[in-house]
């Protein structure tokens, strides 16, 4: 049942686009919703009086990152920032998630420092539409989008060394990142593991079972379509609508429904996750442990 709900949102992701008299206007003007429904990550954390940075990172087999940064509190001024410098900590997020997962919880509730954000965008003549355009998996965001990140972050910080947080495939990649390359861990002061990832052979989220998307000719997917801004507002959004998200968030996270107790902030939780992936990235969950991607014989020379 959780499978046919998942692969039902993930086509939702596919349809990119509008349904007849559906645009972003009229979307806002509709219902009472809690504005940040409609906001993108810098908007989110300006709302509240932060300031925002977004930063590209190119890396080198051609994609852009977007880096989404909180350079300092409420509180501190720029003179300040410069003259007592607060250490930079990098917050990756996990599989079907993005960077704005740290800050939909409301302030109070929300780590927002450096936030990273999953390969989407890529230059070199490649495009969502395209096949080539999937093709990368925890291999590449370990190996390549790291590197590149952690690099852009200690230049433009000034700082030697910054703080990992990772959640979920943010730790595996953190994991296969640092062991591997021990030159880019030593540029990291102390590593943070939530909800650590080694293998997923015990886990009992339906989650797992998406890595047979290849079968239906499905490669990537796309992050929020306007379809699913509409199933955050009309259902989600609505008193009885909200009791269903959230049993789908708990129940696909196969997470306790308890974590879940703001219904009115469901509606923004549903427009920022699930966030669009590779169904590449999805395979090695199928295989129980933790091993690097297996293109099969074609790409062994």
């Amino acid at each position: 049942m959780m499978l046919c709900v998942l692969v039902c949102a993930s086509l939702l992701g596919l349809v990119q686009t509008k349904p007849p008299g559906l645009d972003r206007h009229s979307l806002k003007l509709q219902q009472r919703l809690d504005p940040e429904v409609h906001m993108n990550v810098s908007e989110i954390i300006r709302r509240w009086g932060y300031p925002a940075e977004e930063h590209q990172v190119l890396t080198e087999d051609g994609y852009i990152l977007t880096v989404n940064r909180i350079p300092h509190g409420l509180k501190n001024t720029a003179q300040v920032r410069w003259t007592c410098p607060r250490p930079a900590v990098f917050l990756q997020h996990g599989l079907l998630a993005a960077g704005s997962n740290w800050i939909t919880n409301l302030p109070n509730c929300s780590l927002g420092y450096v936030l990273g954000r999953r390969r989407l965008r890529r230059v070199a003549g490649k495009h969502p539409d395209q096949v080539d355009f999937w093709r990368f998996s925890h291999d590449e965001m370990a190996l390549k989008d790291l590197p590149a990140v952690i690099d852009h972050i200690l230049k433009t910080t000034e700082q030697e060394q910054i703080f990992y947080i990772g959640h979920s495939q943010g730790t595996t990649i953190a994991f296969m990142a640092f062991s591997t390359l021990p030159e880019l861990a030593s540029k990291i002061k102390l590593f943070i593991g939530l909800a650590p990832v080694a293998t997923v052979a015990f886990t009992s989220s339906p989650m797992t079972k998406l890595s047979i998307l290849p079968e239906f000719a499905i490669w990537g997917l796309p992050p929020q379509s306007y379809m699913i801004e509409w199933f955050a507002e009309n259902i989600c959004g609505k008193h009885m609508g909200s009791e269903l998200c959230v049993n789908i968030f708990s129940s696909s996270a196969a997470s306790p429904r308890r974590t879940l107790t703001w219904f009115t902030r469901t509606p923004v939780y549903t427009t920022h996750c699930p966030a669009g992936t590779s169904v590449q990235n999805l395979t090695p969950l199928e295989p129980g442990k933790m091993m690097a991607f297996d293109f099969g014989r074609e790409r062994e020379t």
